[in-house]
């Protein structure tokens, strides 16, 4: 199911720098593959936010979920990113997600997510 969804400025530059590195380190093939990866996931989270695999993160702020690309792709080690969104208005003012940052997994949200949007941090 196709969901709607809008990207912040970060999520979106997070997403051009990771298809910028894979196309380097495995050719434009791979950086193909994995940008299609990317928009599966997000695509799946727009259009059930809740859906099995997802998690809250309330750590983070109060609505925040991730999302592991890597069940898009339906195994594991098949990606190595987390896609962190809240569910928000889109400018028709329809719901949808709002996806915040794609991060590598190994990477502190944190440090990353909160600074995107301004959120207020969990108590």
């Amino acid at each position: 199911m196709k969901g709607r969804y809008r990207l912040t400025r970060a999520a979106d530059s997070d997403i051009e720098g990771i298809l910028a590195e894979s196309g380097r380190l495995f050719g434009p093939l791979q950086r193909e593959r994995y940008a299609r990866l990317i928009e599966q996931a997000v695509e799946w989270v727009a259009g059930e936010p809740d859906r099995p695999g997802s998690r809250p993160r309330e750590e983070l702020c109060a609505g925040v979920r991730s999302f592991h690309v890597e069940l898009a792709a339906g195994r594991r080690g098949a990606a190595s990113h987390l896609v962190y969104y809240v569910r928000g208005r889109m400018a028709d003012g329809g719901d949808g997600i709002v996806v915040l940052r794609v991060l590598h997994e190994r990477m502190d949200p944190l440090l990353h997510v909160l600074e995107e949007g301004r959120l207020t941090p969990a108590p």
